[in-house]
């Protein structure tokens, strides 16, 4: 943890506890009651002041960094009744960097192909042959269900697509 050089650990410390403790009762939620949110709001206080510039006061800069981080921790956490498709957005939602199996490619990507026409192996052979180089390793990623980031993962997906259309106009 980074001490602010006008601070000691004591003040650093009392100023993440006083903002952890006024922020808590805002965000309870489901099965979490006040004192885990207020372990939360402390332990992003904690991590967050690497962060902190010293030219503005150590509170305000708590009182963001720990409210937009309660946040994301409840949109993340929080699950309701999946009604009108609300929690497939909610899941879409809760990361960019969530992996995505190679089956959803194939959901995107194929079209009109089925699984009787064309065998997974065959066409991981014929991506495999035509992607430019400098995109095999976020494929390789992509194939291995690793966090690729979203820009990424959309190009890629875009390739394959691509690829694969062409291959399709040519058979």
């Amino acid at each position: 943890m980074k001490i602010p050089k006008n601070m000691t650990e004591d003040e650093v410390i009392e100023t993440i506890t006083k903002v952890a403790r006024n922020l808590a009762p805002k965000f309870v939620f489901a099965s979490y009651d006040v004192d885990d949110i207020f372990q939360e709001a402390f332990i992003i206080g904690i991590e967050g002041i690497d962060k902190y510039d010293e030219k503005r006061p150590l509170s305000n800069f708590m009182f963001a960094h720990i409210s937009n981080r309660l946040k994301n921790f409840k949109r993340n956490n929080y699950y309701r009744m999946d009604i009108g498709g609300a929690q497939k957005i909610q899941d879409t939602k809760k990361s960019l960097l969530e992996p995505m199996d190679i089956d959803s490619v194939y959901s995107v990507c194929l079209k009109d192909y089925t699984s009787n026409n064309v065998q997974i192996d065959e066409i991981l052979s014929i991506i495999d042959k035509k992607l430019p180089a400098e995109y095999r390793r976020d494929f390789l990623k992509l194939k291995s269900n690793s966090p690729l980031p979203k820009g990424r993962k959309a190009n890629i997906i875009k390739l394959i697509q691509g690829i694969l259309d062409n291959e399709h106009e040519e058979g």
